[in-house]
């Protein structure tokens, strides 16, 4: 499949599918969220072109996906996740948070506007809010 224009959307039909056969739905039309229940456990799969992110209710859950998935496809583990799409992802297992910014993708964009010493104008999410 690689060179060719239209790989990226070929494995990720061949996924897709991999993924429906294996038991997950797709949360919404466009094939980029996936989710599994497996008795009380749950997973969340988040796809883009050859990426992805997992998120499991249950190691032995993660573990067994994992398993079976490296038996279709050639998986590389990359340790922890730290950047996923440009996002950085940070973890306090202590307090049980996981933090996401795009700091440096900011960075870079005012750099490449020359905006680097633009004044700066708050966010319309409150500081410290929960998503869920």
């Amino acid at each position: 499949l690689y060179g060719l224009k239209q790989s990226s959307a070929l494995f990720h039909d061949t996924l897709e599918a991999w993924l429906l056969e294996y038991g997950f739905t797709a949360v919404g039309a466009d094939g980029v969220i996936f989710k599994l229940k497996r008795g009380g456990e749950s997973m969340m799969l988040s796809l883009y072109v050859d990426d992805g992110m997992c998120a499991s209710s249950s190691r032995a859950l993660y573990d067994q996906f994992l398993q079976d998935l490296s038996k279709r496809f050639k998986l590389s583990d990359q340790g922890r996740l730290a950047w996923y799409l440009g996002v950085a992802i940070d973890y306090d297992k202590a307090r049980g948070i996981v933090s996401m910014s795009q700091e440096k993708y900011i960075e870079t964009l005012l750099e490449r506007f020359n905006m680097r010493g633009c004044k700066p104008e708050t966010t319309p999410f409150e500081p410290g809010g929960h998503l869920l």
